[in-house]
């Protein structure tokens, strides 16, 4: 059953082996040299895996991988039941306490010089809400990349803090708030000030550019 059309891939659920899972396929270009494209969609799909796995090392609360196939461009993983992160902040449900997880997940990404890409309320799913022990997790590693440079942790940030202010208007200031504190207990103060100067400069250049 499809349940999610995107502009790289479609997400179906299906069963394996017994149990709910999820399969991502990467969709033709048909634009493209079939060769290429190919080509491009095994390296994507093996690169993403790639990345889920090392975000699990990094400490990061991620779907377990079940199956990979480069030849057919699709990853097979564990469908999550929970609520997206997006649909419990409308509803003012445990605000700074995902708002505080989603700092610290990026905290440990960025630890260990993996910048997500897309970090977005979106992407985040809170398994077993009302529980005391109710886990986050984070999906869709398929703009994740290894960078040691600030400016792309900061771009991270920028996102997240641009979709919270846009989104979630009504609990920017408590929710960002609660972001950056749990960013700054993985990765200290010092370096999550200079995070939060390099995303203030990359917005100050968006708006120089909008002017002009």
């Amino acid at each position: 059953m499809l349940i999610k059309r995107g502009a790289e891939a479609d997400i179906y659920l299906i069963e394996w082996y017994g149990r709910q899972a999820v399969s991502k396929v990467r969709k033709k270009k048909q634009y493209m040299h079939e060769t290429l494209d190919r080509e491009i969609r095994m390296k994507r799909t093996l690169h993403e895996a790639e990345m889920i796995n090392m975000a699990k090392r990094a400490g990061v609360t991620t779907p377990l991988l079940y199956f990979v196939d480069p030849n057919n461009a699709e990853i097979i993983m564990q469908y999550i039941q929970g609520e997206l992160a997006r649909d419990l902040i409308y509803q003012g449900f445990r605000v700074e306490w995902i708002a505080g997880m989603m700092g610290t997940y990026t905290a440990r990404l960025h630890a260990s010089d993996i910048v997500h890409g897309d970090l977005t309320t979106s992407n985040f799913i809170v398994h077993d809400h009302d529980a005391s022990d109710a886990r986050l997790v984070l999906i869709d590693f398929g703009l994740s990349f290894h960078s040691s440079r600030l400016e792309d942790k900061a771009v991270d940030v920028r996102l997240i803090k641009e979709v919270l202010s846009s989104a979630h208007t009504d609990v920017f200031d408590g929710a960002y708030s609660s972001f950056v504190q749990g960013y700054s207990g993985v990765l200290g103060d010092e370096y999550t000030a200079r995070v939060l100067r390099k995303v203030k400069e990359i917005e100050q250049r968006g708006r120089y550019a909008r002017v002009v």
